[in-house]
């Protein structure tokens, strides 16, 4: 089930945002919406449509991630609602003591987690990196005649 605050791809299809990601070359772009799926002639597989396009059909491609703070430390928000959210420290702004301080779990080495009330958290923003144009260069490489 997909979060308000979840990590992913995106891109914009003819006005419309879509999940999505690459598939040799294409952008492959996925809904769970019959309507809108029909109208751009999607394919189903199982729940989920999907359609390859050329990078140069979309207006946008873009990851969009989401960042906080949280104690006054930089998180990166890997997914929750306006209820609850899962952070990760930002290794680069906090110590080893900083994390058990502020309570931060271990779930493998090296990767700390914390499940908290998003409330908790100030500053939420998200942040977009293009994809666009690394599409389109795989897409000519992978296309060359």
């Amino acid at each position: 089930m997909r979060t308000k605050y979840e990590h992913d791809s995106f891109a914009v299809f003819q006005g419309k945002i879509f999940s999505a990601t690459t598939n040799n070359g294409y952008i492959e772009l996925l809904t769970t919406d019959g309507k809108l799926a029909k109208k751009f002639n999607f394919l189903l597989d199982g729940d989920i449509y999907y359609k390859d396009i050329s990078p140069y059909d979309v207006t946008e491609y873009y990851e969009q991630r989401f960042e906080a703070k949280y104690k006054g430390k930089n998180v990166g928000i890997m997914c929750g609602d306006d209820n609850q959210v899962d952070i990760q420290p930002d290794p680069t702004d906090i110590t080893y003591e900083e994390l058990l301080k502020l309570g931060f779990e271990q779930v493998e080495k090296g990767v700390y987690e914390k499940t908290l009330p998003t409330s908790e958290l100030t500053d939420i923003h998200a942040i977009k990196r293009n994809k666009l144009e690394y599409a389109k260069i795989d897409f000519d490489e992978i296309n060359k005649s």
